[in-house]
């Protein structure tokens, strides 16, 4: 505003916070349960203008790709390293509380992140790398189980199927199961795989 009005002067974000602030509106709607919310939607939610959303993001996509990175990112921070030597017990407790935080920052996202990767190559690709780096952590913490393993590839897929964003998925927003009891069946499959007869 211009001295003289009474008002004080508008405090205007820089360009990158008002980018990371529609991202935020975005993913804020989702994690609500809005998987396809209006442009006036995530302006509100961001308490920006509907117009700074195109200025920033020219097409749907372009802003998609980047809330998918960013939901990576943050994903992909959660990553624990769990040292290998520990008994398979606790290395069992730390990823099912790493699987237990990845979903809770997945749940609704991935919903959203899977239907775009269908449509747009970059989303599908940025979600493979997040993939890709929790199985690696995956092969890292059971090291000395698949070492043992005749067929390492094959148990690795069934730990990166029990411990990932499906199996949850199927336990509580298809069964019913609340956080706590889902952590536990899969702490009992993980232990089923991994020390059979325990």
């Amino acid at each position: 505003m211009s001295e003289g009005t009474g008002g004080s002067p508008r405090r205007r974000r820089n360009p990158e916070q008002t980018r990371r602030a529609i991202i935020e509106g975005l993913l804020s709607a989702v994690h609500d349960g809005e998987f396809d919310p209006t442009t006036r939607g995530i302006a509100g939610r961001a308490g920006v203008s509907e117009r700074s959303i195109f200025v920033h993001f020219p097409t749907r996509t372009a802003l998609i790709t980047a809330v998918v990175d960013q939901q990576s990112e943050e994903v992909e921070a959660l990553i624990a390293e769990v040292d290998p030597a520990l008994p398979l017990p606790e290395r069992i407790d730390a990823v099912v509380r790493q699987g237990d935080a990845i979903f809770t920052r997945q749940r609704e996202p991935r919903v959203l992140g899977l239907v775009e990767s269908l449509r747009t190559p970059a989303v599908d690709a940025r979600m493979r790398l997040t993939d890709k780096r929790i199985r690696e952590a995956l092969a890292r913490d059971f090291a000395p189980e698949l070492d043992r393993a005749p067929d390492s590839g094959q148990l690795l897929d069934l730990i990166d199927a029990t411990v990932g964003w499906p199996y949850r998925h199927h336990l509580m927003d298809r069964r019913g199961l609340s956080a706590r009891a889902a952590s536990e069946a899969v702490r009992r499959a993980l232990t089923a795989l991994l020390a059979p007869g325990r």
